[in-house]
């Protein structure tokens, strides 16, 4: 039973991380929902492989990373570039809107520190739904009052067509990806002393402010 509700509720932040990113951009959701839907059941798959199989937790969020940007890019049909930055966008809300949704459970006396560091049971499925929640609910006002960045084309693109790309582009595109992957990395370690959340909180809301930021100086230019 529990590994049924494993893959369910990972299916489900899957999902959610993936409204998040569509929406962000503008991108129909619901035209890819079979595509979204295979990424959600592959990444609930591996992440159960990784955290509960294999017993190497610590490279979950990095996989998940790496996995996201390859099927956006082979099953959405989204440019390296753009998968890369949809990606960051849409996992750095997650976590946001994750620690914020913990401290929030913590404080209500909800959940506690020990049930947030197993990787399952109660205390994280209660986070989970939580999050999930949150999450579509955001995702259903980008949509609903037409908020988000337009300069990304809608899916699919030409990929052959999207290999064409400039040396800035690319630049930024290793950037983001190597910021990602190191804070993908951290979060598992940090996760484990509660004296840090407040400062990877802090690093992660940094990071997507910043992103966005540059995202809506574009937006405006294009």
């Amino acid at each position: 039973m529990q590994t049924f509700l494993y893959l369910l509720f990972g299916y489900l932040d899957v999902m959610a991380i993936l409204a998040l990113m569509f929406k962000t951009f503008r991108w129909p959701f619901w035209e890819f929902g079979a595509k979204l839907s295979l990424i959600a059941v592959t990444l609930s798959v591996a992440s159960y492989l990784i955290r509960m199989v294999w017993d190497i937790p610590s490279y979950d969020l990095a996989v998940q990373f790496i996995l996201y940007v390859v099927l956006l890019r082979y099953l959405i049909k989204v440019s390296l570039f753009h998968a890369v930055d949809v990606t960051a966008v849409g996992c750095l809300a997650f976590n946001v809107i994750q620690f914020i949704v913990y401290f929030s459970l913590l404080a209500a006396g909800i959940v506690s520190a020990e049930e947030a560091q197993q990787p399952a049971g109660t205390g994280i499925f209660i986070i989970q739904v939580s999050c999930e929640l949150c999450s579509f609910g955001i995702a259903y006002l980008l949509y609903r009052f037409h908020y988000g960045f337009s300069f990304l084309m809608k899916p699919p693109l030409d990929l052959y067509m999207s290999r064409k790309s400039s040396g800035g582009q690319l630049a930024k595109t290793v950037i983001n990806t190597i910021g990602i992957l190191a804070i993908s990395s951290s979060v598992y370690w940090l996760l484990n002393y509660q004296e840090y959340l407040l400062i990877l909180l802090m690093v992660i809301l940094g990071a997507l402010a910043i992103l966005v930021y540059l995202y809506y100086k574009k937006d405006l230019q294009d």
